[in-house]
């Protein structure tokens, strides 16, 4: 039920899905619904937290593939591309979409902050690979790390506006130039 209202809220968004929407979406009446997850924003909380470890799963299994150094980042930015441009890719990311509608928060939960938190310390792995043994923690590395993120982040709001797949792998061409530089 949880990945059927996955897909409603990242379709609609938040504020354009209302508790109707919810109740055909799921097949709950809306009764059960309010017994189980409460108020909308804490069912949307749920949402987001459910999606924020999938998420983060992927983006770690990902960091994984791609092995260590530069061509470990070029690995990693060619299977984050191949999602990026695949068609659930190209509507984006939920967390950010949902904190460009909701300013990130929701009552008891930061969830832009929380994102934006995991996902730093997903990417920290991969670009501490990139630098010699024992500066994983240098200001190279943790200004890579920032870049990297935010950029990240940035491509994602330019995949939910409808951007056609050459616009996104140019996009991450333009991160992969930047990463030979390195």
């Amino acid at each position: 039920m949880l990945a059927k209202l996955t897909a409603l809220f990242w379709h609609q968004g938040y504020g354009q899905t209302s508790m109707t929407d919810i109740v055909e979406a799921s097949g709950v009446h809306k009764p059960s619904l309010y017994r189980t997850f409460g108020t909308k924003e804490q069912l949307f909380t749920k949402v987001l937290r459910r999606y924020l470890a999938e998420r983060m799963t992927m983006f770690a299994q990902m960091i994984e593939q791609a092995g260590p150094g530069n061509d470990g980042v070029h690995r990693f930015l060619e299977l984050f591309e191949a999602d990026a441009v695949a068609e659930h890719g190209r509507d984006g990311c939920l967390m950010v979409m949902a904190s460009n509608e909701l300013r990130g928060t929701l009552p008891g939960y930061d969830f832009a902050t929380d994102y934006r938190r995991q996902m730093r310390d997903q990417l920290s792995v991969l670009i501490a690979r990139t630098v010699p043994e024992g500066q994983g923690e240098s200001d190279i590395a943790q200004a890579r790390t920032e870049l990297f993120t935010t950029y990240l982040l940035g491509l994602h709001v330019v995949m939910r506006s409808g951007a056609e797949a050459q616009d996104i792998s140019r996009s991450i061409n333009a991160l992969h130039v930047t990463v030979d530089g390195w």
